[in-house]
């Protein structure tokens, strides 16, 4: 629920709760979600949001190429960057990590099971921002921080959770609508 929580602020507000560590959240008696301590939000340009779920959506799909378009899109990179050499790399990456979503009949199904977690993708796709254009604006690293804080406190509570699962449908959901 944090991460649907943390999407809707993300993808419908354009306006997010950058700090949700555990000292930060809490369940009513109602069993709904609080959140608490405001003093670190972030904003995302409305355009963005969008672009935002695309990736969201390719990056499940495992479509590569449509990724690196988003990046394009939201001016991550420049209209002119090496796209034939840099798609490789980042083919490479989501090869290993294995990040890739099953359809079936046109119906999300399953998510592999992946080797490696968001903070090992996030480390591996930072190695690449170095040796490329990128422009990351500040929101985009909030995003990452808060949720690679939200998948920790999931997988403290199971540890067979997978935040790209997690993600998936609601990011499809969004993107359709």
């Amino acid at each position: 629920i944090g991460v649907e929580c943390f999407l809707e602020q993300l993808l419908q507000w354009g306006v997010f709760h950058c700090d949700p560590h555990a000292g930060n959240l809490l369940v009513d008696e109602q069993q709904r979600l609080v959140l608490l301590d405001f003093g670190l939000c972030a904003e995302v340009p409305r355009p963005d949001t969008k672009s935002i779920t695309d990736a969201v959506v390719h990056l499940m799909e495992g479509n590569v190429e449509g990724l690196l378009d988003d990046a394009i899109k939201l001016s991550f990179l420049p209209q002119d960057v090496d796209k034939p050499n840099l798609l490789v790399e980042l083919e490479n990456i989501f090869k290993e990590s294995r990040i890739q979503a099953l359809q079936e009949f046109g119906d999300y199904q399953a998510i592999e099971r992946r080797r490696k977690t968001f903070k090992d993708v996030s480390k591996d796709l930072n190695s690449v921002f170095y040796r490329y254009p990128f422009l990351v604006p500040d929101y985009f690293a909030l995003i990452t921080r808060a949720l690679i804080v939200l998948e920790g406190i999931a997988v403290r509570g199971d540890p067979s959770f997978d935040i790209f699962k997690a993600a998936y449908p609601y990011a499809l959901q969004y993107s359709i609508s």
